[in-house]
């Protein structure tokens, strides 16, 4: 072991920054959404990450027009607390994820197809809150 101040290099310090890999990665740099390309096994957990994690029911949400909306609570809850546990449940959310911000921009102003939506939501959500067992609380309190 050597005792006193480090004398530096600068063949060491040289080599350190002009790696071959550094180099290349400097030059190039891959567009936002190219992660696959990259580190694919990265991008592949990333995907499915933030895509089951994320708390945005598109179409709930443009329907009741509030993400905080009891009735979009209630969805919440029966997607974490039954759908998740599934394989189709899964399934299904993966696709819901893909396909409903683009039937969300395509229809928001559709307002008669809105309210078909909001009725047949409003009957998923009352069928969900009776199936709730007693003891487990509501989300929230509605009038």
């Amino acid at each position: 072991m050597k005792i006193g101040i480090r004398k530096p290099s600068i063949n060491k310090r040289i080599a350190a920054r002009t790696s071959l890999k550094r180099m290349v990665r400097s030059k190039t740099r891959v567009p936002k959404g190219y992660g696959w390309l990259t580190n694919p096994k990265k991008a592949a957990y990333n995907r499915v990450y933030y895509r089951t994690t994320k708390k945005a029911c598109y179409i709930a949400t443009a329907v009741y027009g509030d993400s905080e909306a009891w009735q979009v609570e209630e969805l919440r809850r029966y997607r974490d607390n039954v759908l998740a546990n599934h394989l189709m449940g899964l399934l299904f959310i993966l696709t819901y994820y893909e396909l409903s911000p683009h039937f969300v921009t395509l229809f928001k102003d559709a307002r008669p197809l809105n309210k078909m939506v909001r009725i047949f939501l409003d009957a998923i959500v009352h069928k969900i809150t009776i199936q709730r067992p007693l003891d487990s609380p509501p989300i929230a309190f509605h009038l």
